[in-house]
């Protein structure tokens, strides 16, 4: 079982740390003030869905690659790695679906990744590839553990759009697989780390990993905005939607 953050110290200054990053996205981030203002449009949900499609079907990749470095020296944490990276296969289809089902053709043409993008997934390649191979536990921490923070926004996004659950399923289907996910993220953290280093390249790479996605979600907003301007083609049958 996994130990509670308020029974081990190292996980609670984590937490700490999560709950930081997440209010400064919550009160500044411009793509969250749209969804908690009523304002988010189907073209722009589609957008944001594309650009978690792109970096998520990284996700198995750069995970296995950490369990590559480990190597012998860990078994145990080498399994974990392998396994997570197994489990992860194939979520970014989820991504696609929900934007068919707002509208968008089957086998729709996907828009070229965004440069903030190119940006998170390139971070989450090289984290992977050298330094500490524990620090990519970081960005697991909190996305496997973000719905505790984001479960709102997602229910305003369903509210203002009319969705259903099955037209959300990256979301939701993930609420209940990340649970799972989370908890055993938090026990590997807690008996993997064993050095102040350990800790901090995981906060270090949790905190990086999180503002990096931010700075992706607002950069959706600045792709849409030229998209209604006329000033980009790039999604543009997603205006139909």
């Amino acid at each position: 079982m996994t130990t509670p953050s308020h029974e081990n110290p190292g996980l609670a200054k984590l937490k700490a740390r999560l709950t930081e990053v997440w209010q400064e996205i919550l009160s500044e981030s411009r793509f969250v003030r749209i969804i908690q203002q009523g304002e988010i449009s189907k073209a722009l949900y589609a957008l944001y869905m594309i650009e978690t499609y792109h970096y998520t079907r990284h996700n198995a990749r750069n995970q296995a690659l950490v369990a590559i470095r480990t190597g012998s020296d860990d078994r145990h944490y080498q399994k974990f790695c392998f396994k997570h990276a197994e489990e992860e296969i194939g979520h970014e289809q989820m991504a696609l679906h929900d934007v068919v089902s707002m509208g968008a053709p089957q086998g729709f043409s996907i828009p070229p990744p965004l440069a903030a993008t190119e940006v998170l997934t390139g971070y989450l390649y090289w984290i992977s590839y050298q330094g500490n191979p524990l620090q990519r536990l970081g960005y697991s921490y909190w996305a496997e553990s973000c719905y505790e923070y984001i479960r709102p926004l997602m229910a305003r996004v369903q509210k203002t759009l009319g969705l259903t659950a099955a037209q959300m399923t990256f979301f939701v289907a993930h609420a209940d697989i990340d649970e799972d996910h989370s908890a055993l993220v938090n026990e590997m953290i807690s008996k993997k780390c064993q050095t102040p280093e350990d800790w901090e390249d995981v906060a270090r790479v949790m905190e990086t990993s999180l503002r990096l996605t931010w700075r992706m979600m607002d950069e959706v907003v600045d792709a849409h905005a030229r998209l209604l301007a006329g000033q980009s083609e790039r999604g543009a049958f997603l205006q139909a939607l």
